[in-house]
């Protein structure tokens, strides 16, 4: 047998290179984890599905890739919970109403029946703040929506159930910075700030989102985003500012970047509100860009 120098070193050298790339893919990883918050939709993306039968809807959220829904009411959560569990899906939160100009009686009637019957199997809430005694942003009103966010609070608290304050244009709680400054007031673990991109486009614009976003944490409870244009945000129609994730031209990253950079760990939710497309069509679509998002932020990271 004849000892080939040269091939042993071409073997060594080959061999090196493999260890060194595992090794500092298992380190990168294990520096930098990768992002991947849950994905669910939300119910507003429904409105031109092919069935509105809560089985068809819930296969349609499965296929699509999402990893569940958010649901608007309490009614909600009996006929599609168990359709969901049985495809291990999530309601990922509800949509709500807090009304603060009736202090007695601020949130559905059946708001006790529900969380005691289904609350071990419920996740978030997030209630979009109304009234006409204050106006919309008005500090006025803090204390007294600081008062039933507590209450509320500490009765799903032992449920393990979080609150989210759900800026919303037209409401009391209008801007994201409202649902901030309240949610720091109420000073609960289980309460915190909804961050809506298309609400917040349009009340706010783009060009301070990065660092409005990034210290409003640790306050920063929940998540939606969609396909948006950039721009003059704030004079642009719904049309614009609400479209299937991968269309338009704002950079969806921006945000997830912030989210990952602050060690976000919620999930996040697609707005669908007033998209002409069936859900049968873009919902695949926006996982796919959704993940293509995700790779890109992670990317980026390392």
């Amino acid at each position: 047998m004849v000892f080939n120098s040269n091939r042993y070193l071409r073997f060594f050298a080959i061999l090196l290179v493999i260890v060194t790339t595992l090794a500092l893919g298992r380190f990168s990883s294990a520096d930098e984890p990768l992002f991947e918050p849950d994905f669910f939709a939300f119910e507003t993306g429904f409105a031109n599905a092919a069935s509105k039968q809560p089985s068809d809807l819930v296969r349609l959220v499965d296929e699509s890739g999402f990893d569940g829904v958010e649901l608007m009411g309490l009614a909600k959560v009996e006929p599609f919970l168990p359709l969901l569990k049985e495809r291990d899906l999530k309601i990922h939160s509800l949509y709500l109403k807090l009304d603060l100009d009736q202090p007695e009686q601020s949130v559905d009637a059946t708001w006790s029946t529900v969380i005691e019957r289904y609350g071990d199997d419920l996740h978030y809430v997030w209630f979009h703040v109304s009234s006409r005694q204050f106006a919309r942003s008005d500090p006025s009103g803090d204390d007294r929506c600081v008062k039933i966010l507590r209450e509320l609070a500490d009765q799903v608290a032992s449920k393990g159930i979080k609150i989210g304050i759900y800026h919303h244009v037209g409401d009391w709680a209008e801007k994201f910075s409202d649902a901030v400054r309240v949610a720091r007031k109420v000073d609960r673990e289980n309460v915190g700030a909804v961050f809506n991109l298309c609400h917040y486009l349009k009340i706010s614009g783009p060009d301070n989102l990065e660092k409005e976003l990034k210290d409003a944490f640790p306050h920063v409870i929940l998540v939606s985003i969609n396909g948006a244009d950039d721009g003059h945000t704030t004079s642009m129609g719904w049309d614009r500012l609400i479209q299937p994730l991968g269309q338009g031209s704002f950079d969806v990253a921006r945000v997830l970047g912030v989210l990952k950079d602050c060690g976000y760990q919620g999930p996040i939710g697609l707005q669908g509100y007033g998209v002409r497309e069936k859900p049968e069509d873009f919902f695949p679509r926006s996982v796919e860009a959704y993940k293509s998002l995700l790779s890109k932020v992670n990317q980026a990271a390392n």
